[in-house]
């Protein structure tokens, strides 16, 4: 963890309440009554519904019942005046306890859809703005729009967005704690990389380090030997091929500490590259490089696609490389920014980015190196210290 970071065990609740209220005072602003924040499953999105509530949903999405609808999801009502309202889709210890989720009330709302109804008919909501839009699931909307005509809706992404992009001191701590447990993820399972160990063998390896220190939980922990590092990533994230000598193998590990997201990914080599293999690999290091010392407060996105691109140009890479070369993160892996072409968006002091250049060469190989940095006013600050040269 970066030297001049303190450390924080989790969010304070003080914190939160001064979202909400930030976040009430947006919404003032935009003319509506209320905010409607939509969160999905703690694997999943649970972003802006745990930013304002610290509440993530423990169950995955399940298709809806009779009974059950809204499994998995969380949903805050958000008035600009008045009572806040969480409503989860079962009974959880922990969203009840007042001392670790920030509202004024739970409902436990099996069927939320009827739950949702009625507060909005009791609240007389009329201008109701939705963060987390892209989640709220179609049957929830399409009963809602029924049952209250007059009702006016309008996405609110913004709201949130705005404040979601800038991180406070106490998210930059935990995103680099948990930036120092992918580390010792990928330290378990460069243990056993070498030659005649199996691709799963290394996934087992790195998720069982995760998690042993600290990790809310892994998602994934990515391991591709060649020659599929020379194509893509695939799905299941390891099989059981048995690594050779000289091959390239990628890694990538995503989970979460209280909350907070991690994602790296590194290249390794089961023993010696060859030429062709060792130019490729030192292309992205250089490109990594570049693009992390890019990342000053006052440049675009999009910008550091560029100066990755003119490292990989030297070489004649271009051809190979990625356009998407990175993204923010915070409570979810991929937040904005995206560090890719027609991203626009003007780098700020205290954002939180992952960048990750990367090159697939076709009978070659593939290499992708991702750290995990804050924009600061003095420069860029590394969250992984964790080498990326690791062959």
């Amino acid at each position: 963890m970066a030297s001049n970071i303190k450390q924080v065990d989790r969010i304070s609740l003080n914190e939160i309440l001064e979202r909400q209220i930030r976040t009430r005072e947006l919404t003032n602003q935009k003319e509506l009554d209320a905010l409607l924040v939509v969160g999905r499953s703690a694997y999943d999105r649970p972003g802006h519904l745990a930013y304002l509530t610290n509440h993530f949903p423990p169950f995955p999405s399940t298709p809806f019942t009779q009974t059950d609808r809204g499994m998995g999801y969380g949903i805050l009502f958000l008035p600009i005046e008045g009572t806040s309202t969480l409503l989860v889709d079962q009974p959880s210890e922990a969203a009840l306890r007042k001392d670790l989720v920030a509202v004024d009330e739970v409902q436990v709302a099996p069927d939320m859809i009827s739950s949702l109804i009625s507060l909005l008919e009791t609240r007389k909501v009329q201008r109701l703005g939705i963060a987390g839009e892209d989640l709220l699931p179609a049957t929830i909307y399409r009963h809602l729009i029924e049952a209250l005509p007059k009702l006016h809706t309008q996405t609110a992404e913004k709201i949130l967005n705005i404040q979601r992009l800038i991180k406070s001191e106490a998210e930059i701590a935990l995103l680099a704690k948990a930036a120092k447990i992918a580390e010792i993820g990928h330290q378990a399972a460069l243990q056993i990389l070498k030659p005649g160990v199996r691709e799963n063998e290394i996934c087992a390896a790195g998720t069982a380090g995760a998690l042993q220190a600290g990790a809310d939980f892994v998602r994934y922990f990515r391991v591709a030997s060649d020659p599929e590092v020379a194509t893509t990533m695939r799905w299941p994230q390891a099989s059981n091929r048995v690594i050779q000598a000289g091959e390239i193998v990628m890694m990538d590990i995503i989970g979460a500490y209280r909350g907070y997201q991690f994602d790296v990914f590194r290249a390794a080599v089961a023993g010696e590259p060859n030429q062709e293999k060792r130019r490729l690999l030192e292309a992205v290091v250089q490109a990594s490089k570049a693009s992390v010392a890019a990342a000053q407060a006052g440049v675009s996105a999009e910008d550091l696609v560029k100066v990755a691109q003119d490292i990989f140009q030297q070489d004649q890479y271009v051809p190979y490389s990625r356009s998407f070369m990175g993204h923010g993160i915070g409570l979810e892996t991929v937040e904005p920014p995206l560090i890719s072409p027609g991203d626009h968006t003007i780098l700020q002091p205290q954002m939180v980015l992952c960048i990750e250049p990367g090159l697939r060469i076709p009978g070659i190989g593939g290499c992708c190196i991702e750290q995990e940095v804050v924009v600061r006013e003095t420069g860029p600050e590394l969250l992984t210290e964790f080498p990326i040269r690791l062959w």
